[in-house]
C-alpha cells in the first residue's frame, strides 16, 4: 500500500454517470477498481438545456423519475455517491492570474474577479474549480453555474443519496488512461465532446465542445480539436503521442482515419481493463464514467 494511501479517505464505493439518453449506477470493489454491478435507465431527451456556460436549466421531473426508476433496482439506496456530467456541462479556460492566496475562499474571490471580463454571466453565478499550470502565474479554470448544478444535488438529496465528487466525462476516464502517461484523451457522448491533455500525471489542457447535429460538422470539429491538442503537446515536448479514445466504434473510425494523416500519433480506445466490468449491465462508456469517477488506482 503507498502511504498516500494509508491516509485518503476513499470515495464510497457508489457512483452515478448522467449520458444524454440514459442514467447510470455502478457499484465498486472496495478497492475501487473493479464495478460489480452496473444498472442503467433511460432518460427522456432532451432534458437538460445548455447556455454560453455549460449546462443552463434541468428538466426537473425527467431526472426525478429516472433516478426513482434507477434505484428501485437496487437491493439498497445509497447514502453517498459520486456522479459524473457531460462534458458540454462545463467549461474552462486558462487565464494569468499570478500568484493565488492559499486560502481557497481568497483565491477563489481573485479569480471570480479575472473571471467578471471574460464570461457572459456574474462570476457569483458559476461554480469553478482550478489548477495551476508551471510557475507562470497561468491557471486551468473548470466552471459551471452553479444552480443547476444545486437542483442536481436537490434532485438526488430528495432520494437519499448526497452526492460528494462531481466531475465531467473526459475527468473521469482520463483516471483510466494506462499510466497516465503523455497523450490526449477524449471522450464523445451524443453531442457532447471533451479532451484532456495530459503529461506524467498532470493535466495540462482542457477542452469542452457541443458537437454540431451535423455528423460531417461534428467529425471535422472533432478532427480539428484533436490536431490543436496534439500540436499544443508536441509543442511543449515533442516525440510521439497517445490518443486514448472513450468513444463508440463509429467514432473510434474517425479518429482512426484522422490519425492516418498525422504523424506520431497513436490512437487505442479506452477500456476498463480484464476482469473490472460484470458480465452484464451497462456500455463500454457506463463502465468507464462509472469506474473512472472513483478510480482510486493500484495500491
Amino acid at each position: 500500500m503507498k502511504l498516500t494511501h494509508l491516509f485518503h479517505t476513499p470515495a464510497p464505493p457508489h457512483a452515478f454517470a448522467a449520458f444524454a439518453d440514459h442514467l447510470a449506477y455502478g457499484r465498486l470493489s472496495s478497492r475501487r477498481d473493479a464495478l460489480l454491478q452496473v444498472t442503467a435507465v433511460p432518460l427522456s431527451a432532451p432534458w437538460f438545456q445548455l447556455g454560453p456556460v455549460g449546462v443552463l436549466q434541468i428538466e426537473r421531473a425527467g431526472l426525478e423519475g429516472a433516478l426513482r426508476a434507477l434505484l428501485a433496482r437496487l437491493d439498497k439506496v445509497p447514502r453517498h455517491a459520486s456522479l459524473t456530467l457531460p462534458d458540454n456541462w462545463m467549461r474552462s479556460l486558462v487565464v494569468d492570474v499570478g500568484v493565488l492566496p492559499r486560502q481557497r475562499q481568497d483565491a477563489e474571490e481573485q479569480l471570480r474577479w479575472r473571471l467578471k471580463k471574460l464570461l457572459p454571466c456574474r462570476p457569483e453565478d458559476v461554480r469553478l474549480d482550478y489548477l495551476q499550470l508551471g510557475d507562470n502565474g497561468r491557471h486551468l479554470i473548470l466552471l459551471a453555474l452553479d444552480r443547476p448544478l444545486a437542483t442536481l444535488e436537490e434532485i438526488f438529496a430528495g432520494a437519499g443519496v448526497r452526492l460528494g465528487r462531481i466531475e465531467p466525462l473526459v475527468l473521469a476516464v482520463a483516471a483510466l488512461a494506462p499510466g497516465r502517461g503523455r497523450g490526449v484523451v477524449v471522450a464523445v457522448e451524443a453531442r457532447s465532446l471533451g479532451i484532456a491533455v495530459v503529461s506524467g500525471s498532470r493535466l495540462t489542457l482542457l477542452r469542452e465542445k457541443v458537437l454540431p447535429a451535423s455528423q460531417v460538422r461534428a467529425e471535422a470539429l472533432l478532427c480539428h480539436e484533436l490536431t490543436r491538442s496534439v500540436e499544443h503537446l508536441q509543442a511543449a515536448e515533442g516525440g510521439p503521442v497517445s490518443v486514448w479514445l472513450a468513444a463508440g466504434e463509429e467514432w473510434g473510425e474517425v479518429v482512426a482515419r484522422w490519425s492516418a494523416g498525422t504523424p506520431k500519433v497513436t490512437v487505442k480506445m479506452l477500456e476498463a481493463g480484464a476482469g473490472r466490468v460484470p458480465p452484464e449491465g451497462g456500455s463500454r462508456l457506463d463502465h468507464l464514467a462509472l469506474l473512472g469517477g472513483v478510480w482510486e488506482g493500484e495500491k
